[in-house]
């Protein structure tokens, strides 16, 4: 659909429950602009972004984005942990790569460059924080352990999107099932994937190679909302700002529900609505 005017919808129809607080964890820009970029675009959220290497850091500096606060600084556990970087800094983490796995795909940059000390902060004491209403997350292994030591700050945040490895890259992550089973237990419920990367299998390429034959699922972001099926639980302001979440996501379904629930409750009306299916339809 076009993600643009459902954006224009929710700018026009979602701020007046509040602006979107959003906190990125691992905001390197290598992979380009944010998925949260149209929220960004119109003024509907804070960002405060947390990345721990300086040449990102400051690559995150120099997009000047609004609204946006950077820290070059590492959530963790609270402890200090060695840290691998790579090549591809997207690829550093504290946990080193599994060999046998990396070198099955054809993935570049995977070559260690050094191991360096690196202290982090649990996400519960860090006081830049006062509110989170999405929490984007993509730390190459360390996203368990980020929101074990985030419980408070995240008792009240209305949506995950986090990175789920399919095909384990690092010896000593946590596997897929115990990340997801933390957030069920914190009351977020799956929605959907809204990324997914996929590889090659190494030496496999030949002529006329193309992006359907990369078939290898490594990673996916998954995306969770708090009490997903009970939005009776959550106040108006906060089901107008995760409809927020879900429109910059693409999530028009998601949108609607949210929608449904704010006009039986009167906090919108039946033209606006009816005004966000035409967006659908049409699109």
């Amino acid at each position: 659909m076009n993600r643009s005017h459902l954006m224009d919808f929710a700018a026009r129809t979602f701020t007046k429950f509040g602006t979107v607080q959003i906190v990125d964890i691992g905001a390197n820009p290598a992979g380009g602009n944010p998925p949260y970029q149209p929220m960004i675009d119109r003024g509907m959220c804070h960002v405060t972004g947390f990345e721990p290497q300086k040449e990102a850091f400051d690559q995150l500096i120099a997009m000047n984005h609004p609204n946006a606060t950077y820290i070059n600084a590492a959530v963790g556990d609270g402890n200090e942990h060695p840290f691998h970087c790579y090549e591809s800094n997207g690829l550093s983490s504290i946990f080193p790569l599994r060999q046998d796995n990396i070198d099955s795909l054809e993935y570049k940059g995977h070559q260690l460059v050094s191991v360096e000390k690196i202290k982090t902060e649990k996400l519960d004491s860090i006081n830049d924080i006062n509110q989170i209403d999405y929490l984007k997350i993509d730390t190459q292994g360390s996203e368990l352990m980020i929101l074990e030591g985030g419980t408070g700050k995240l008792s009240n945040a209305l949506a995950v999107q986090i990175e789920l490895r399919m095909l384990r890259l690092y010896d000593g992550e946590p596997p897929m099932g115990e990340v997801m089973r933390w957030l069920n237990r914190n009351s977020f419920e799956f929605h959907t994937f809204v990324d997914m990367n996929k590889f090659p299998m190494r030496g496999t390429r030949h002529r006329g190679f193309n992006r359907s034959q990369r078939q290898q699922v490594g990673d996916v972001d998954g995306l969770f909302f708090r009490n997903l099926a009970r939005l009776k639980d959550l106040k108006s302001d906060e089901i107008g700002r995760q409809a927020s979440i879900a429109a910059t996501l693409g999530q028009s379904n998601y949108v609607m529900f949210c929608v449904n629930e704010l006009v039986a409750r009167k906090d919108l009306l039946d033209q606006e609505r009816e005004e966000l299916r035409q967006v659908i339809i049409e699109a």
